[in-house]
């Protein structure tokens, strides 16, 4: 199997960064081969051994990320065991339950809560600094640092986060200096967010901005483009002027160049 190289900034792999896991180049790997892979394939492409490999396939496999099968062989011999991915990721049984659970709830908000976005929104910006840790008083870290934790932190939820690029035509906006695309390259609500993306997305919205204030950025997500014709989304980075900047203001879900729906 040819090696494919993730381009781009940071993108949770080893290589990058000592914060960043290899669980988002191995659903990446998974996510772009047409046909399934062996633990050998996924060690050599990951750089990693092959139980290691096989311990990060087996994970995405429980977490329903990814299924088995087996190699077709026309002689004798034990068929190898391959993998793929399952993206999207709501066929394992248990991902179903839980799909379900979140669509009832994700429905009955949207339906019954006033400005819901809004709400959800603020919801995930809470969710976002209560599950990112703060620098120590005394550590200073810059947006290189900020960009490697935000992005340990995304791959953590199984988001296969990558860093770095210019925003696509959608995301853009007048004057972009300072500007960065955030893909989240898997969506684990991806079923959901396509049916409520005004309360799915800003909940991720709100997680990345609360994350990213928690670590004293001075940069904010400032608009969100769900591309659920291919299982990502696209978040624009900006520099902000974090003493003026309202906090608290949804950014826009833009749903094929719209702004979702509140």
């Amino acid at each position: 199997m040819p090696r494919q190289h993730v381009n781009g900034g940071f993108d949770g792999t080893t290589g990058r960064s000592n914060h960043g896991g290899r669980r988002t180049h191995v659903i990446q790997l998974l996510r772009d081969s047409k046909t399934p892979v062996s633990v050998k394939d996924v060690a050599e492409e990951v750089g990693v051994h092959q139980n290691t490999a096989r311990f990060h396939l087996e994970s995405l496999v429980d977490s329903g990320l990814a299924e088995r099968t087996q190699q077709t062989r026309t002689t004798p011999g034990r068929p190898k065991v391959l993998y793929r991915g399952t993206l999207p990721n709501q066929t394992h049984e248990r991902a179903q339950a839980y799909r379900l659970l979140a669509e009832a709830l994700t429905t009955a908000v949207a339906d019954n809560v006033p400005d819901a976005g809004a709400v959800t929104y603020a919801v995930g910006r809470t969710w976002g600094r209560n599950l990112t840790e703060p620098p120590e008083p005394d550590e200073a870290i810059d947006e290189h640092e900020v960009s490697a934790r935000l992005v340990s932190k995304l791959d953590a939820l199984w988001f296969a986060p990558t860093l770095g690029g210019e925003p696509s035509a959608q995301v853009a906006s007048p004057g972009g200096a300072g500007m960065d695309a955030l893909v989240l390259n898997n969506c684990p609500f991806v079923a959901t967010a396509r049916c409520t993306p005004q309360v799915v997305c800003s909940l991720h919205a709100g997680f990345i901005n609360g994350a990213l204030a928690e670590l004293g950025s001075s940069r904010r997500a400032t608009a969100l483009v769900p591309q659920f014709g291919e299982h990502h989304c696209v978040a624009r980075l900006e520099t902000v002027d974090v003493g003026r900047h309202d906090e608290a203001a949804q950014i826009p879900i833009l749903v094929a160049g719209r702004v979702a729906p509140a």
